[in-house]
């Protein structure tokens, strides 16, 4: 009996699921300014500027908070076909535990604290102002960070 398949449209079917070696879901985006100027951990922001491009945040409490750029994704989503070029695209982050960078700007970060994005650009900090928070949220910090000014904890990435 078969186990899995491939239709004539390229999609597959796969009994008992699937299983890849990635933590989280993640789609490509373009970047505003070069590729290079990004890194993983990146906390990343919706461009004002042009559609469908994203950019590091740069302020706190952002509610154009889109995701992280994920390390290693498990599932990568693109509108792109199979064959074109990803070259000039980044994996962002959209659900799942996905390192990321963090600062001490709202002080020491503790497991389960939410995260929001920070004034030093491409950073998470601890939210402590319910106010501003909806819309804003990150994820959940699955790591404790104290002490130093930055650093790389992760987190579970559920922007809400």
């Amino acid at each position: 009996s078969n186990v899995a398949r491939i239709d004539k449209t390229g999609k597959g079917f796969f009994n008992g699921g699937t299983q890849t070696g990635g933590a989280d879901i993640a789609e490509t985006f373009e970047t505003e300014g070069s590729v290079c100027n990004y890194e993983p951990g990146d906390v990343l922001v919706i461009s004002k500027n042009t559609d469908r491009l994203v950019l590091k945040s740069n302020e706190s409490y952002s509610k154009l908070i889109i995701g992280v750029y994920a390390t290693k994704p498990g599932v990568l989503l693109t509108e792109k076909d199979i064959d074109d070029d990803l070259e000039n695209t980044i994996p962002v982050g959209v659900i799942g535990v996905i390192p990321t960078k963090v600062c001490n700007e709202n002080g020491a970060i503790h497991r389960g604290d939410l995260l929001v994005s920070s004034n030093k650009q491409g950073y998470a900090m601890k939210g402590t102002d319910q106010t501003k928070m909806f819309g804003a949220i990150i994820g959940k910090a699955l790591e404790n960070f104290e002490g130093k000014e930055t650093g790389i904890i992760k987190v579970l990435v559920n922007i809400k």
